[in-house]
């Protein structure tokens, strides 16, 4: 563990790691901000840059257009317009669209709540602290948080923060290029959720990871890890304390939310990972690795529930440069359709159901939303559950089969190699 790394078991450890962290840091009244993140090894980048670093600089020339298109097409939704350009990129942020603007709150179990949320378990969560004061002094050789939004800000400090936001398509001369690390600013609450959740936020220049860079010469950015398993008992003191999805979103869907994880949620996550499983992977003679059933499947059965993420669809000619090992990632295990190759979001997420094999008497067909179905009874320890070489919606079934009906794309000057 770094010594920018803390770590806590329970609420009570929480609350004593901030009170440190109050102690070390000398703040005073005045609080650190706080960011809750579902896991805990991911960085502190915000939406807009959370990409493959070779899109970046392709993306950086959109923000305008989005700012624009925003602009644009938000009045006719809104309750209250915002007045200046903050509002707008605040707004933009608040309602999801991918910003330069990182969240942080000065409630540290705001921030608890929003790391634990979403997470199910299955990694650590994290919070992370920062001294936001300490990053504009040495960003902008100003110890103070300025509230960009505020009609009484003085034309010397939004003079200060205004190349973090330059004007949408500057007519009269190129604009200056974004700084390099953030800036801590205020905004205005002109929206209730934000006061609510007592928001706050970085906005970040060029460099992505620019939070991390500019902490390494002086510890003021730290971040507690918050182990998996002690998530279920800290979720549940939160909610003793009054913290719950009402406490954030002070609204009737926080309100639905609450109730459904009140009343339902324990119930619902109940149920015992076995329920409703029909099938794992073994060896298989015909291809390496095939699906056998554990118990007797019925006619009809929908094999892979809960197996429901979305599908991406790739081009050929976005396969064309990578190398031919990940080429063949795509031959094994992709979905062939209107010449593109669908696939699960990320290879790593595999399941049993990219994995069917096909055969000429299949036991198994697939609809066209790609889930399986059991065509006849099928029996325990079967060695294989079988597909349909028929191919619906204008390509195969599904991915899960030999590579040899997934024709690799030819990449220029590039030998094809068959089988």
């Amino acid at each position: 563990m770094s010594k920018a790394e803390l770590r806590a078991g329970s609420l009570k450890e929480f609350a004593e790691v901030v009170s440190g962290l109050l102690r070390e840091w000398g703040t005073g009244v005045v609080l650190p901000w706080f960011r809750g993140q579902t896991n805990a090894e991911w960085p502190l980048v915000p939406q807009f840059y959370r990409m493959e670093p070779t899109e970046r600089g392709r993306v950086a020339d959109w923000e305008d257009e989005m700012r624009e298109e925003f602009a644009m097409r938000a009045p006719l939704l809104l309750e209250v317009r915002p007045t200046n350009d903050w509002d707008w990129y605040v707004l933009m942020r608040h309602h999801g669209l991918a910003t330069r603007l990182l969240d942080w709150t000065e409630g540290a179990l705001l921030a608890l709540y929003f790391a634990i949320r979403n997470n199910e378990g299955n990694c650590d969560a994290g919070v992370w602290a920062l001294d936001p004061w300490w990053l504009n002094k040495m960003v902008i050789r100003r110890d103070e948080v300025i509230p960009v939004g505020e009609p009484g800000v003085s034309a010397i400090d939004q003079r200060r923060v205004k190349r973090w936001l330059s004007d949408r398509f500057p007519k009269k001369r190129r604009p200056l290029p974004k700084p390099k690390h953030p800036v801590a600013i205020y905004p205005t609450h002109f929206v209730s959720r934000i006061g609510t959740q007592r928001s706050c936020f970085t906005i970040h220049g060029r460099d992505p990871f620019g939070l991390h860079h500019v902490s390494q010469r002086q510890e003021r950015l730290k971040k507690i890890v918050v182990s998996w398993s002690c998530i279920p008992s800290i979720r549940k003191d939160l909610e003793a304390s009054g913290i719950d999805e009402t406490t954030v979103f002070p609204d009737l869907d926080g309100l639905g939310r609450a109730l459904n994880v009140k009343w339902l949620k324990e119930r619902m996550s109940s149920k015992q990972p076995h329920v409703g499983v029909y099938t794992r992977l073994r060896p298989s003679r015909h291809h390496g690795v095939g699906v056998f059933a554990v118990r007797d499947i019925k006619a009809g059965a929908r094999l892979f529930d809960g197996d429901d993420d979305e599908m991406v669809w790739i081009s050929r000619s976005q396969l064309m440069r990578l190398p031919r090992e990940i080429m063949r990632l795509y031959a094994d295990f992709a979905v062939m359709r209107d010449g593109k190759y669908g696939c699960p979001k990320t290879f790593n997420r595999l399941t049993v159901a990219w994995y069917l094999n096909e055969s000429r008497v299949p036991n198994v067909r697939c609809d066209e939303q790609y889930d399986f179905f059991a065509m006849r009874k099928i029996k325990r320890g079967l060695q294989g559950i079988w597909q349909s070489r028929k191919r619906p919606i204008g390509g195969t079934c599904s991915s899960r089969k030999a590579n040899e009906r997934m024709p690799l794309p030819k990449a220029k000057g590039q030998k094809r190699h068959t089988r």
